[in-house]
C-alpha cells in the first residue's frame, strides 16, 4: 500500500504540532523515525517550518537496528551517544514514531536482549523532563503491512482508523472524561457487567483517577513520564482496590500482551484474587510471565473506560475504545496502586455496562 500523499502527512503534522503540543515560533523540534514513518514524519519537518520552528529529523535504519542484534552489540543501541543527549537538551518538542517496526521480530527477543535495548529509558526520561520537553509517541508508525498480518488486522483499515484517531483533537474528551474522573473519585464500589457472561465487583480505595489524553499539558508535564504523551489516545484510568474482586471478566476484544496478540480472555476472580485464566489464543505468552510474576501477581490492578469514537480494531489501543471497560492484573504501581509484581495484563470488554455505587456511568459504549 502507497504512504500518504505529503497533504495528508502536513494536515496530519499540523494538528499534532499545534493542538497536542502547542509548537511556538522559535522552538527546537527533534523529529526520530524508522524507514516506514518516514513520509509522515517529513510532514513534521515541513510544517515545523512553517509554523517558524526549527526541526531536527533523527532517522533509525531499521536494517542497521537489527544488524547490531544479530552481531551481539544491543549495548551500543542501548546507550546513546553524548551527541544524542545534547541534542535532548535542545529540544523544545519531540515527536517519536515508534520504532524498530518489526512487530514479530521484538516478541521474539529475550527479555535480556531486550532490556538492553532499551537501557536508555529513565535516563531520557529525565534528561527530557529536566529539559522541560513536550514530546509524543506517533501510533501510525507501527502501521505497516508486517504488522498488520502479524495483528490479524486489515492494514488499510488499521492505517484509516489510526489516522482518524490522530486527527481528532483531544479537547472533544475532556467533559465525558471529566464525568468519569468524578465518578472514580467519589465512588466506593465498581461492578462490570455484558450479555457475554461477564460480572466482577472490584473497589475503589479514594484513589485519584488519571486522564490519558493524548496531549501535553502543564497537569501532565508535572507527573513521571509525562513529557511524553502518546497519539491517538483517550482514556481515564484508576488503581483498583487490590484486595477487592469477585467475578468473571469476558474480553471481546483483542488485547496485546507485549507483541503477542491475546484472544478470547476470560478471567475468574474469588475473593480479591485470580483464580481462573483461559485464553483462545496467546495463552503461553501469558502464562509464562504470569508463573514469573511474583507476588501480587493474583491481584486485580486497575479500570479503565475508553474515550475514543475512531477506535476498533487498531492492536494496543482496545482500552482507548469509545465506553470499552478494561480490568488490569497484576502490578499496579505505574496506576497509583500498591503492587510491584513483574506481571500485568488486562482483558478489555467493550459495549459493557459499569456501574459506580449502584449508578450506571457507561453503558453500550456511551458515556452517561
Amino acid at each position: 500500500m502507497p504512504g500518504p500523499t505529503p497533504k495528508e502527512a502536513d494536515r496530519l503534522a499540523r494538528e499534532v504540532l499545534t493542538v497536542r503540543l502547542g509548537l511556538k515560533p522559535g522552538e527546537n523540534v527533534t523529529i526520530e523515525s524508522y524507514p516506514s514513518a518516514l513520509p509522515w514524519a517529513t510532514g513534521f519537518v515541513r510544517e515545523a517550518r512553517r509554523l517558524g520552528a526549527r526541526p531536527l529529523l533523527h532517522y533509525e535504519d531499521e536494517r542497521s537496528y537489527w544488524t547490531a542484534v544479530e552481531e551481539g552489540r544491543p549495548d551500543l543501541i542501548g546507550t546513546p551517544g553524548e551527541h544524542e543527549w545534547a541534542a535532548l537538551e535542545k529540544t523544545d518538542v519531540y515527536v517519536y514514531f515508534w520504532g524498530p517496526e518489526d512487530a514479530a521480530r521484538l516478541e521474539g527477543l529475550s527479555e535480556a536482549m531486550f532490556e538492553k535495548l532499551v537501557a536508555f529509558n529513565s535516563k531520557w526520561y529525565r534528561v527530557a523532563q529536566k529539559a522541560g520537553v513536550r514530546g509524543v509517541r506517533m501510533g501510525i508508525a507501527r502501521v505497516t503491512p508486517a504488522n498488520a498480518r502479524h495483528w490479524g488486522v486489515p492494514f488499510e483499515a488499521w492505517q484509516k482508523e489510526m489516522v482518524r484517531a490522530s486527527l481528532l483533537n483531544p479537547k472533544e474528551y475532556v467533559a465525558d472524561a471529566g464525568k468519569l474522573k468524578r465518578a472514580f473519585d467519589r465512588g466506593n464500589s465498581v461492578r462490570i457487567r455484558h450479555p457475554n457472561g461477564t460480572d466482577l465487583t472490584l473497589a475503589l480505595a479514594g484513589r485519584k483517577a488519571n486522564l490519558a489524553l493524548g496531549w501535553i499539558t502543564p497537569a501532565t508535564r508535572r507527573q513521571r513520564f509525562g513529557a511524553m504523551a502518546s497519539v491517538p489516545d483517550g482514556s481515564v484510568y484508576v488503581a483498583v482496590d487490590e484486595s477487592t474482586a469477585d467475578g468473571t471478566v469476558v474480553s471481546n476484544r483483542m488485547t496485546g500482551f507485549s507483541w503477542v496478540p491475546v484472544r478470547g480472555g476470560k478471567w475468574t476472580f474469588r475473593h480479591g484474587r485470580l483464580v481462573r485464566q483461559n485464553y483462545t489464543s496467546g495463552a503461553p505468552a501469558v502464562r509464562e510471565a504470569y508463573a514469573h510474576g511474583g507476588a501480587g501477581r493474583d491481584r486485580p490492578a486497575m479500570l479503565e473506560v475508553g474515550l475514543d469514537p475512531n477506535v476498533r480494531i487498531s492492536p494496543n489501543l482496545e482500552e482507548n475504545e469509545r465506553g470499552a471497560v478494561s480490568i488490569g492484573v497484576g502490578s499496579s504501581i505505574g496506576f497509583g496502586g500498591t503492587t510491584r509484581s513483574s506481571f500485568m495484563a488486562h482483558l478489555t470488554v467493550a459495549g459493557a455496562e459499569l456501574s459506580v455505587d449502584g449508578r450506571p456511568v457507561v453503558r453500550g459504549g456511551r458515556i452517561l
